[in-house]
């Protein structure tokens, strides 16, 4: 028998903690940042950063790598334009996986079973290509400028997404962990040298919070590997970013959206998407969020609503929503009438009442 090693334990801790850390953060958070420098613009006045942001958080990935290749060929030298492009890139594989799935459907056993498509070789060669390209600028500003904050925030989000890909896609454990352990280390550093940049917050907020959410076995077996947390604290961090953040403001929202769904708080994530939906409302995956959540509070009308609501969108084509893949149209179906069979049961239950 072989002896015991504590060693094994720290090991199985980075393990467990990058599977949860990387599944919340990087999905939601590490993705194009929402950079507030000064706008890049070619000779018709195009902005081309914010028309790819706009893009992008309204799942128009295609429109967005167009936009952003359009601003690293305005401005070669942006050090987070080619973040911008790899979460695009990322993001729309994701999508076509199968893999930024609702949780509306969370229950739907015949979604969920359903067979998915072979990841894209050709888009990953690209994606980690173009992150390559972004590091060696960020690291050229490093050795200029020791400290530059803009391009310690860049190496971390490109960490991050590498780390995400490794996870969600090659399900490369020991490679997303690595990944994931160079986007905190470039956070830490980030908040060491400016504590007043927000953004930098949000790594280091997820962090805290995932680490915290352990059970506790597996909390003692992270403290042993030296990984240590506190979800109040990291919560804290993330709402911050969410309400004051300069350059992951929308990513913050979002991923504020998953915390507070998991803390079993539905009603204040909704708020949260409903803001989130006026900003970008051709998202869809927000309004079946939004569902979701009012479902979770157990308020079935509203959730109703609100799927109903989506069904008409998709049919009418309103905000582009015949995007929705026919899938997750047909979970739509279900759950509607799921819906409706539960209410009406209920009414039917309340008239028989004394």
């Amino acid at each position: 028998m072989r002896p015991f090693r504590t060693p094994a334990l720290g090991v199985l801790a980075r393990g467990l903690l990058v599977a949860a850390f990387l599944a919340t953060v990087f999905i939601a958070a590490a993705g194009a940042v929402r950079a507030q420098a000064p706008p890049t613009q070619d000779h018709r006045g195009q902005d081309h950063r914010a028309a790819g942001h706009n893009h992008y958080f309204n799942l128009e990935y295609d429109e967005a790598i167009a936009a952003y290749r359009r601003l690293i060929a305005a401005n070669p030298q942006d050090v987070l334009a080619r973040n911008h492009l790899a979460t695009a890139l990322l993001f729309k594989e994701l999508l076509r996986l199968g893999m930024l799935e609702t949780s509306a459907f969370k229950g739907d056993n015949q979604f969920l079973r359903q067979e998915k498509p072979q990841p894209d070789l050709a888009l990953k060669e690209e994606f980690l290509s173009v992150l390559l390209e972004g590091r060696q600028l960020a690291e050229e500003r490093l050795q200029k400028s020791p400290g530059d904050k803009m391009a310690l925030f860049a190496l971390s989000n490109s960490y991050g997404l590498e780390g995400n890909y490794d996870f969600m896609i090659d399900k490369a454990y020991f490679s997303a962990l690595r990944n994931g352990g160079r986007a905190r280390k470039y956070a830490n550093d980030l908040i060491k040298k400016h504590p007043d940049f927000v953004d930098a917050y949000l790594v280091a907020g997820v962090h805290e919070y995932v680490v915290g959410s352990l059970p506790w076995i597996v909390k003692v077996m992270a403290a042993i590997g030296g990984i240590r947390g506190n979800k109040q604290k990291g919560e804290g961090y993330v709402t911050r970013v969410a309400r004051e953040g300069q350059l992951a403001r929308n990513e913050a929202r979002s991923l504020l959206t998953l915390l507070l769904r998991r803390e079993k708080r539905p009603l204040e994530a909704a708020a949260l998407l409903e803001g989130l939906i006026r900003d970008f409302p051709r998202n869809y995956v927000f309004y079946l969020e939004l569902g979701s959540m009012y479902e979770d509070a157990g308020e079935r009308e509203k959730a109703l609503s609100v799927f109903r609501s989506i069904r008409r969108k998709v049919e009418a084509n309103e905000d582009s929503f015949a995007r929705m893949p026919q899938r997750s149209r047909e979970a739509l179906e279900r759950k509607i009438k799921d819906l409706e069979t539960q209410i009406a049961n209920s009414n039917s239950t309340a008239a028989r009442l004394p």
